[in-house]
Parts: structure tokens; C-alpha cells; sequence
């Protein structure tokens, strides 16, 4: 915002960096993972779009969980990472010792 108004250059940026709109020319890569995680508040103003990468990722194949939950962008930040982000962490990744 510059002046109480919405700046073009800035939000074309963001539209472009959306992951809605790269998903397309990153499915080969997205599908190598092992895990994909992602969730969203219902009454989060990102909701919807959440919902259309989820099914974008559905229609391509790429194995995923998405979840909603009652909320917002934030007000479910703590109790999200202790728990959903930490576990789901903790059940999918793997460290193997540096090779010498």
C-alpha cells in the first residue's frame, strides 16, 4: 500500500508467486516428496485458493494432506504446529548420518 492504495507492480508480484499459479510447472518436483503438508482457517481470506491448490494437487497425482480447520490466518498458529506441524514433521522425515 503506498498512500492508502494498492500498488499494481506489488500485487501482480504476488499473483505470480502464488503457488495456485506455479503448481503447473512444478508437479515433476512436487511429486518426488515424500510429504506434503498444508492446512488453512475457514475463515481465512486465503481459504479458497488453499482449496484449489489442494484439488490441483488431487488432479495432477501429487500425494498430499490438506486440512481445514476453524479459524483464521493466525489464531491457530501454536496449536497447528504442536499439533499437526511437529508430528507430521516428526512422522516423515528421515536424517542419516553424513558419510565420511
Amino acid at each position: 500500500m503506498k498512500d492508502g492504495q494498492p500498488q499494481p507492480v506489488v500485487i501482480a508480484k504476488w499473483q505470480a508467486n502464488s503457488p495456485l499459479v506455479m503448481i503447473d510447472q512444478y508437479i515433476t518436483n512436487l511429486k518426488k516428496y515424500k510429504a506434503i503438508m498444508g492446512d488453512v482457517g475457514t475463515e481465512d481470506g486465503l481459504a479458497g485458493q488453499n482449496r484449489q491448490l489442494d484439488q490441483a494437487m488431487t488432479d495432477f497425482g501429487v500425494n498430499h494432506v490438506f486440512e481445514t480447520y476453524e479459524g483464521n490466518h493466525t489464531n491457530r498458529v501454536p496449536q497447528r504446529f504442536e499439533e499437526k506441524v511437529l508430528p507430521f514433521f516428526s512422522n516423515n522425515l528421515a536424517f542419516t548420518a553424513p558419510k565420511r
